[in-house]
């Protein structure tokens, strides 16, 4: 399961803009030592709390701890800086060391890195000790995070992230197909896709918005960047690796591949399957950044054929409930390309449309169909290893994590609670379907460099396309990525090496 360890936050549309942001904690004073659950609102202190932007902190958290802990001062060191370092790993590592934080607010892969090297505090006593209750939470959830900390639980995590199969109810009527269902395999989908009469659609974005007729079975992911990405997560689902460092060795030249290849070529050749953009963006469309703000996602014209209500189904995050929803009636200022490389604005278009849909669980492997690897998580908040500070620091990781902001967020957020019993119902959907699944851990296995996974998708993506245009046979096709990824990963594992 491959996503980036940082990437500079980018502006979003102003119609889908969601709150929050990356960030980190630090702290100082109150009281010292581990007597975790014993402060209380006399207590004073200072903890410092590095995030991403101090408005957006104060505005989602800051504000009502201070008003629980009115003797602490609060400060907040802004993490900005790290999005835009060359290293950011080594960024958040010094501004650690510099600032010296208690409390940090983590992307997943931050979090799974400082666990890696010890700087951050096991919350295992804290739990126990004041009978933090972690086991409504998310089995999924829980079960991430020791997996990201390599057996032991440095942080919580407020919300998740997975993924369901949305499909149009309109659609499915009104060409007598009937609705997907919980646990299907992919091979279904697929099927289930090119039963449609597809048409494809224009690849200019502001054909596209003015309503063409194009039908897709299945809409690419809200994240797909290349072509390869709906190949690899089906092979995940499988439980197949195309690469692991630990042997050195790239291996999609298999038949388990080759059959997955075929079929979502095929796809992309028939237009039951939307090609994604390339680059992610592309086109009409824009970045919207998570709850949280650790990650920021680009989406294109392909993502916008299921809410235009041009594609049958779509395997996707609960941000496209809450896109839906903001965009039925809404517009955007599609840009279209100008002369000299520059944009020009096309004016206002329709940016959504009232769509009959629901959801099932995202597609499985018939042999293990109770688990997926699509569950991430939006932000982390753990405590420094150094923190002189750990009840204080605990209070503000409790806070977060606790029932009564969940109880809040689940009436006014779009994403999903770690917490089972807030679970937002989303206009009577079937939100379960995100929740049913347990983590497929064999997942996490796969050993990649750093910056592998994206070389290799955008060098696999090139061959995909020769394929889908018929100047290359699929066995060609499998063939050249199996021998220009094996020279990739080779090259990122020597400059892995030297680097130290």
């Amino acid at each position: 399961m491959y996503k980036p360890w940082g990437k500079k936050p980018a502006l979003s549309l102003s119609a889908l803009t969601l709150l929050v942001a990356l960030s980190a904690c630090t702290s100082s004073g109150g009281k010292k030592g581990s007597d975790f659950g014993s402060l209380d609102r006399e207590d004073q202190g200072t903890l410092k709390v590095a995030y991403f932007d101090e408005q957006a902190f104060f505005s989602q958290y800051g504000n009502a701890f201070q008003a629980m802990f009115p003797n602490v001062d609060v400060e907040v060191v802004s993490t900005e800086s790290i999005f835009q370092a060359d290293n950011p790993e080594a960024e958040l590592e010094k501004l650690i060391q510099d600032q010296h934080p208690d409390a940090l607010f983590l992307s997943e892969d931050q979090y799974a890195a400082l666990s890696k090297k010890g700087m951050l505090y096991d919350l295992d006593a804290a739990v126990k000790q004041d009978k933090f209750d972690i086991d409504s939470f998310q089995p999924s959830v829980i079960d991430l995070l020791k997996q990201r900390g390599g057996g032991k639980l440095y942080g919580l995590s407020p919300t998740f992230s997975s993924q369901a199969l949305y499909y149009n109810k309109d659609l499915f009527d009104k060409y007598g197909i009937p609705y997907p269902s919980d646990g299907m395999s992919w091979e279904d989908v697929m099927k289930l896709a090119a039963r449609f009469p597809v048409k494809k659609g224009s690849d200019d974005p502001e054909a596209m918005m003015k309503g063409d007729d194009a039908l897709y079975g299945l809409a690419q992911s809200i994240s797909t960047s290349n072509s390869f990405d709906l190949i690899r997560t089906i092979g995940e689902a499988k439980g197949l690796l195309y690469a692991d460092s630990d042997t050195k060795t790239v291996s999609i030249d298999t038949p388990e591949w080759k059959s997955i290849f075929e079929s979502v070529i095929a796809g992309y050749k028939s237009g039951s399957l939307t090609a994604p953009s390339t680059g992610g963006g592309g086109g009409m469309g824009g970045m919207i950044r998570m709850a949280g703000g650790q990650k920021a996602i680009s989406f294109g014209p392909s993502t916008m054929r299921f809410m235009q209500g041009q594609a049958a189904m779509a395997v996707d995050s609960p941000m496209i409930m809450s896109m839906m929803g903001k965009m039925a009636g809404a517009t955007v200022a599609v840009k279209k390309g100008g002369s000299g490389g520059k944009t020009a604005d096309a004016g206002p278009r329709p940016l959504g449309q009232e769509i009959n849909w629901d959801v099932v669980t995202v597609p499985v492997d018939p042999a293990q169909p109770d688990v997926t690897g699509s569950v991430e998580l939006d932000n982390v908040v753990s405590i420094s290893a150094a923190s002189e500070n750990l009840p204080l620091a605990w209070e503000l990781v409790k806070y977060v994590n606790g029932e009564q902001l969940a109880k809040t967020s689940s009436k006014s957020s779009p994403t999903l609670s770690s917490r089972t019993a807030f679970k937002n119902d989303m206009g009577g959907k079937n939100v379960d379907a995100f929740y049913a699944l347990k983590l497929n851990e064999q997942s996490l296995l796969q050993n990649l460099p750093d910056g592998f996974a994206d070389s290799f998708g955008q060098m696999a993506d090139e061959q995909i396309q020769k394929a889908v245009a018929g100047t290359q046979s699929v066995a060609d096709t499998i063939k050249s990525i199996q021998s220009k990824g094996q020279d990739l990963l080779t090259k990122a594992m020597n400059d892995e090496a030297a680097a130290g």
